[in-house]
């Protein structure tokens, strides 16, 4: 009834804001992890410029890195910032009509850059399913998914994507790719925070936040496949 949704509405926004302070700091602890790579890099090239005994092609080279690597710490603070208010957010406010499988294929084009060079054949059957849930955070789903695709393929393979509506409540999306694979010990921790396997280090929490669940089959050498199943109310 009315009082019970006004209550676990209020429930809700008291859980964010409980959710604050650990929001603060933990952005700080993600930063701190993230930046060591860039920094170190920006540190490096910058002492053999102090040194001053290199040629200007080589110096224009060492300047192309540091601003690269500059450009990537901002990145990356971004992207940790976000992350950090996903680990505290509750609430999922910005609800649209999506077309899920006008969506998928634009993340493909978006990649284009990172397959068409590896000749990527991508092998598509998506039935047209439409979907109520927040655009940027389920795109940014679609966007790390098909990208670990990619990254772990050779050349020359397939990646096969698929949009399956189950029944009138739920949608199934799979994204598979014939790559290195996961090692089996390795695969119950790829969710993990922070978790350096070669193969990824991605959350759950985003895709548990809108609503869905997320499962990762993999075989060592024998590709990768993640299923997001997404519900609706």
């Amino acid at each position: 009834n009315e009082v019970d949704e006004l209550a676990k509405n209020v429930n809700k926004m008291v859980a964010e804001l409980d959710g604050m302070d650990y929001m603060r700091k933990d952005f700080m602890s993600n930063v701190s992890h993230e930046i060591k790579t860039p920094i170190a890099a920006i540190t490096g090239f910058t002492e053999i410029l102090l040194d001053g005994s290199i040629d200007e092609s080589e110096r224009q080279e060492y300047l192309e890195v540091i601003n690269k690597e500059s450009m990537r710490i901002s990145r990356l603070c971004e992207n940790m910032l976000h992350m950090s208010r996903l680990d505290s957010q509750v609430i999922v406010a910005n609800l649209q009509k999506i077309r899920l499988d006008e969506q998928l294929r634009k993340c493909i084009i978006l990649l284009s850059e990172k397959w068409s060079d590896k000749e990527i054949d991508f092998s598509i059957d998506l039935d047209e399913v439409n979907i109520l849930s927040d655009y940027d955070m389920l795109q940014q789903v679609w966007i790390n998914l098909i990208d670990n695709a990619i990254k772990y393929s050779g050349e020359n393979c397939k990646i096969d994507i698929s949009v399956k509506r189950l029944n009138d409540k739920s949608v199934k999306v799979s994204i598979r790719d014939n790559g290195i694979g996961i090692e089996e010990e390795k695969l119950h921790r790829i969710f993990d925070k922070f978790y350096q396997c070669e193969e990824s280090h991605k959350k759950s929490g985003i895709v548990e936040l809108l609503n869905g669940t997320i499962e990762c089959k993999s075989k060592k050498d024998s590709g990768t496949t993640f299923e997001v199943t997404l519900l609706q109310k």
